[in-house]
């Protein structure tokens, strides 16, 4: 019989077990010429004797009459890698093959042996050691690169964590739950309060879950509370972000989300619903509730939206219920969604702690199955009378610069103040310039109350009269945006000047108007005499000025702000 021999010898060693010389010289001499390097060894313990020398051993070769199926696995626990084993048997039967299968025998051949066909299983025996070597090297680097992944995604997690729970506002009036199916959450809750003491609260489900549905949250996060801390409007926050998301996510993924803005002046909640599923208003005090269904697309699909706002008067007994859509479609073994029904009973069984009344229903439906979903629950407490988040302040810390002398001023037409709020964008240039954010709030309610006078009253000619009950507070700002949206003509004019003073600053707001103007010296009612909706705020600007002074025929206001170091 002709064998070929291999161009280049295996490196590794064949060990052969014999007792028989006679014949296995044959054997032997075959493998010589084959290039393989083989140590003989007469029994089972010799055997075990090399493997334990370290010696690298390639394939194991069974050639004796002994049966040693019970020792295999004792070789294969000494051998580097996995050890492939060929058994050369004297006759074969049912019952032996049964036991090389038992023993994870890989190859058999019998006496004689035919060299070729032997030679043939040493080749793929080899190959397997081989494929085993490199299926060992891919699960070491595989698990070397999940631990990786897993401390990088834990740092990340923590990092994103640590910025979401910052700077959401801690105040009694918001309570959630949030359940993440993933290390990531793909739903995003954002809670802040204005320069002017509105809240402001956003609730989002990105598609997906996971750190895929996470990638959106921290530029989303930054424009709500940027936007937010500076003052600009929810609709105008809102378009932000959802421009935001159309440039930089990609067609698959957008955010479905609830912006809501609460207004404890006019105790009116304004809701801008983008693709979320329905929303609950309860009235703790007759069991009523108002179903508020999505309005608008999901952010960053389109680059812009024309937003459809639901506005909605409320007091201290009313409470919002937010959810993403796994709070709704949480199953239960037999696979029956939660539903809305569910979450109304729910809330309604203990207004007192609704959230926790929620979770334990949702709990109690689904008994143990596994989440399939992030699960979002959020309760606003509209307690417009108390301002619970009032007594939340964020301190800000920050170097003050020395006082300067500077002046600047802006002139807006009613093309502009149609597109334009100008009194985020002053403020937040006077605390960059002088660096004043201590004092923002109160610069804010300065700047705004007397712009807001300026274009509702002065330019618009609105009747503040209207604002009489909550209803005519929503019926004035729909009067504002439809005058707005068909007035002719008008401008408004800012002025600010700054200079320094012993104690620190001196401020001075100018605001011009080209409308009629009004009576001011009439204009003597107490701030705190007034309940109503309307007339408060020119009285709570002389509470924050050192001195507020109306000139001609009332459409021109000088506003004096001293601040101190």
């Amino acid at each position: 019989m002709t064998v070929s021999i291999p161009s280049q010898a295996n490196p590794e060693t064949i060990l052969l077990i014999s007792d028989d010389k006679i014949h296995d010289r044959s054997l032997l001499q075959f493998l010589a010429k084959a290039g393989y390097r083989t140590h003989c060894a007469a029994s089972a313990a010799e055997a075990l004797a090399f493997l334990e020398t370290g010696e690298g051993v390639g394939l194991l070769i069974i050639a004796t009459s002994a049966c040693l199926n019970a020792e295999v696995a004792g070789f294969r626990s000494l051998a580097d890698a996995y050890l492939p084993v060929i058994v050369i048997s004297e006759a074969l039967d049912d019952a032996l093959m049964d036991g090389y299968e038992y023993a994870h025998i890989d190859s058999y051949v019998v006496r004689p042996v035919n060299f070729r066909l032997l030679q043939t299983k040493i080749k793929s025996a080899f190959r397997m050691r081989q494929l085993y070597r490199h299926e060992c090297d891919q699960r070491s680097q595989l698990m070397s690169y999940l631990q990786n992944v897993e401390i990088e995604q834990e740092l990340a997690a923590k990092i994103y964590d640590t910025v979401f729970q910052r700077n959401l506002l801690r105040t009694e009036a918001v309570k959630s739950v949030m359940s993440p199916l993933a290390l990531f959450n793909g739903d995003l809750l954002l809670a802040e309060k204005t320069p002017d003491n509105q809240l402001y609260l956003l609730l989002g489900d990105f598609t997906g879950h996971g750190l895929s549905a996470s990638v959106g949250a921290m530029p989303v996060a930054d424009t709500f509370y940027g936007m937010a801390r500076k003052g600009f409007s929810l609709a105008d926050i809102v378009q932000e972000i959802n421009l935001k998301l159309y440039n930089m996510l990609p067609a698959n993924m957008f955010l479905a989300a609830t912006a809501v803005g609460l207004y404890p002046d006019s105790k009116t909640l304004s809701l801008i619903t983008c693709g979320l599923p329905e929303h609950f208003i309860v009235n703790d005090l007759d069991g009523s509730h108002k179903t508020v269904q999505a309005k608008n697309v999901p952010l960053g699909i389109l680059d812009r939206i024309e937003l459809e706002i639901q506005n909605v008067s409320v007091d201290k007994h009313h409470h919002v219920f937010l959810m993403t859509d796994g709070v709704f479609e949480a199953e239960n073994p037999r696979g029956e969604a939660f539903g809305s029904a569910r979450v109304l009973n729910a809330v309604k069984q203990n207004p007192r702690d609704a959230i926790s009344a929620l979770r334990a229903c949702l709990d109690e439906h689904t008994q143990g199955s596994s989440q399939q979903d992030d699960i979002s629950l959020v309760e606003l407490v509209c307690d417009v009378d108390k301002i619970p988040w009032q007594t939340s302040p964020k301190i800000e810390t920050e170097h003050q610069p020395a006082a300067l002398h500077w002046k600047s001023s802006m002139e807006f037409g009613i093309d502009a103040l149609r597109i334009v709020n100008p009194v985020p964008v002053m403020v937040n240039a006077l605390m960059e310039i002088q660096g004043l954010k201590r004092h923002r709030q109160a610069i804010f309610l300065i700047v705004g109350e007397l712009f807001a006078n300026a274009l509702d009253h002065g330019v618009l000619k609105l009747d503040s009269t209207v604002k009489s009950t909550p209803e005519g507070f929503m019926r004035f700002y729909q009067l504002k945006e439809d005058r707005l949206a068909n007035w002719g003509q008008g401008k408004v004019r800012l002025s600010v000047s700054h200079r320094p003073t012993p104690e620190g600053g001196r401020l001075t707001i100018k605001v011009m108007d080209s409308g009629d103007g009004f009576d001011w010296k009439m204009h003597n009612e107490k701030l705190e005499s007034n309940e109503g909706f309307s007339g408060r705020g020119v009285k709570l600007v002389e509470t924050l000025c050192s001195s507020l002074t109306y000139h001609g025929k009332g459409n021109r206001v000088t506003a004096v702000f001293d601040w101190k170091k």
